[in-house]
């Protein structure tokens, strides 16, 4: 493997890592505000609910993080310690492996994040005062 490989990985890791944070800071301010002020218990269940959604996008963020440094580690690595038959040069394709595995799980917290989100947003429709069926 090349060293320069894994650090072209990075500009797609630094753009999950972009739109996780911003989502993180969306659904953050969102829980802010609903808590700022009285909830009602139906709130506070869907704050409840936003939490752990915070939380899912936390560390899928976490995730992103560790898999960029293991990007630029790889890549420092595999210049350092060309390719070779030891335990040693083989590290950079180890490290790199780790990288993936990490987005991975990053992307699967990432989709569980997105399954939970409509199943939010069904929740507050369905509770909504001003609710008709099938949008009549």
């Amino acid at each position: 493997m090349d060293w320069y490989i894994p650090i072209t990985i990075l500009p797609a890791i630094c753009l999950l890592i972009l739109s996780t944070t911003t989502q993180l800071l969306g659904i953050s301010t969102e829980i802010g505000s609903i808590l700022s002020g009285g909830c009602n218990t139906f709130e506070h269940k869907i704050s409840g609910l936003k939490i752990k959604q915070l939380t899912r996008l936390t560390q899928a963020t976490t995730l992103l993080y560790v898999s960029a440094a293991c990007f630029v580690l790889s890549g420092i690595l595999g210049a350092l310690f060309p390719e070779g038959g030891t335990m040693i040069k083989a590290m950079p394709d180890y490290v790199l492996l780790f990288g993936v595995i990490m987005t991975l799980l990053a992307l699967g917290l990432l989709v569980i994040y997105g399954f939970k989100t409509i199943s939010i947003r069904k929740l507050q429709h369905a509770s909504n005062p001003t609710h008709t069926v099938d949008g009549e």
